[in-house]
C-alpha cells in the first residue's frame, strides 16, 4: 500500500467525477493549484471542456482553466477521487468509476443530503444499517468501500450557467472528516490539497454534526424555493416563507438529537446566514428551472425516513416535501393509493 507522504511527494493524482457546478469548481481550483487533475464528464460537457477548458467566475475573478477531461473509461486508479453527481445519480456514477478505486484511494463523495454511508464507521446500535431512500438495495455500500470514504460537506453556492461554465460569488468552504471521527494522515493530506486550492477547509471533530448542519440548510430552503421560485434572500427574508422554514427547522432538531448529533451553529444563525447569501437560487430551484430531477430523496425523504424510525412526526416538512415532489413530476402522475 502506498503511504500518504509518498502520495503527497509524488503529487497526488486527483480525479473529479462529474461536471456539474461543484465538479467544475473543484476541478478548476485544483488545477489552478498545480495538481494533476482528471475530470470525468460526458456529452456536451465533455466536448465543451475538451475544446474550451473550464470557465470559472469566483471571488478572485474570471478564470479559464484547461484540464484533462474524458469519459470514466479513459482513466485508471486515482489517489484522491471526488464524486460530484446529484445524489440520485450517485449509483450510476459509482458503477462507472468503480475501476478508479484502489485500496489506497481516498474517495470523497461531494453530495447533498443524508449520505448512504451515514451509519458506517460508528460504534452504535445502528452501525451498518442502510438508508432505504438513498441506497435502497445497498449497492452503493458494495461498490464503494466505506473504509475508502472521507465525509465532506460544502458551503459553496455555485451555479453552472452552461456546459463547462460555473459562477459563484460567495466564499468556497468545505468541512471534512473520517467516518469514525478520528484524526488521520489522509485527512490532513486532503485538507492541505483543498486549502492550497483556495478552499477554506475545516476538519470536523464529529462529521455527522457537519452533515446535519448542511442537511438542515438544504432542507429548510431547497424544497421551499423549488415550490415558490424564491431566492435565498427571499426565502429567509419574507415573513411567510421564513416562518415555514423555521417550523421545518423546529421539526428536524429532535431527529438530529435522536441520532446523537447536534447542529454546529444555533438555529437562528442558520436562518440569518441563508438570508445574507443574497439573491442566490438554490440548486433545487436551478434543477427545476432546467427540467432536471430534484434531489428530494436525500434532502427530504431520507430525513423523514430517519424521523419515522424514531417515531418523530414532521408534518410541515412532509407537506413541503409532498408539494416539491409534485413540482418535480410536473404532471401529477404520482397518484395516491
Amino acid at each position: 500500500m502506498t503511504g500518504i507522504l509518498e502520495i503527497e511527494a509524488q503529487s497526488p493524482r486527483v480525479c473529479v467525477a462529474g461536471a456539474g457546478a461543484i465538479g467544475l469548481t473543484l476541478a478548476a481550483r485544483l488545477q489552478m493549484a498545480g495538481y494533476r487533475v482528471s475530470l470525468v464528464a460526458r456529452g456536451e460537457s465533455l466536448s465543451f471542456v475538451h475544446e474550451n477548458g473550464i470557465q470559472l467566475i469566483d471571488q478572485e475573478g474570471e478564470h479559464r482553466v484547461m484540464v484533462n477531461v474524458g469519459a470514466a473509461s479513459a482513466y485508471a486508479t486515482a489517489d484522491v477521487l471526488f464524486l460530484c453527481p446529484k445524489s440520485h445519480d450517485m449509483l450510476a456514477m459509482a458503477t462507472s468509476i468503480r475501476h478508479l478505486i484502489s485500496p489506497d484511494t481516498i474517495v470523497v463523495p461531494v453530495i447533498n443530503g443524508i449520505p448512504w454511508w451515514y451509519f458506517d464507521g460508528i460504534d452504535r446500535c445502528w452501525q451498518g444499517q442502510s438508508i432505504r431512500t438513498v441506497d435502497p438495495e445497498g449497492k452503493l455500500k458494495r461498490i464503494i468501500p466505506s473504509r475508502s470514504i472521507v465525509g465532506i460537506t460544502t458551503m459553496i453556492t455555485v451555479e453552472r450557467v452552461s456546459p463547462g461554465k460555473a459562477t459563484t460569488f460567495n466564499p468556497l468552504q468545505m468541512t471534512i472528516g473520517e467516518l469514525d471521527d478520528k484524526p488521520s494522515e489522509r485527512l490532513d493530506l486532503l485538507a492541505r490539497i483543498l486549502e492550497r486550492s483556495g478552499i477554506a477547509t475545516t476538519k470536523a471533530v464529529r462529521i455527522r454534526d457537519a452533515i446535519w448542519t448542511k442537511v438542515v440548510r438544504n432542507l429548510i430552503s431547497n424544497p421551499v424555493t423549488a415550490i415558490t421560485g424564491a431566492t435565498l434572500r427571499q426565502n429567509f427574508g419574507n415573513a411567510y416563507l421564513a416562518d415555514i422554514s423555521r417550523q421545518m427547522l423546529r421539526e428536524v432538531i429532535p431527529v438530529i438529537a435522536s441520532y446523537g448529533s447536534r447542529l454546529e451553529v444555533d438555529p437562528e444563525t442558520i436562518l440569518d446566514t441563508g438570508r445574507k447569501l443574497g439573491d442566490v437560487k438554490t440548486s433545487m430551484l436551478q434543477d427545476l428551472e432546467k427540467g432536471n430531477q430534484l434531489e428530494l430523496a436525500s434532502i427530504c425523504d431520507a430525513v423523514i425516513e430517519l424521523a419515522t424510525l424514531h417515531g418523530i412526526e414532521m408534518p410541515v416538512t412532509q407537506a413541503i416535501s409532498n408539494l416539491a415532489h409534485f413540482k418535480s413530476t410536473g404532471d401529477g402522475n404520482a397518484f395516491a393509493a
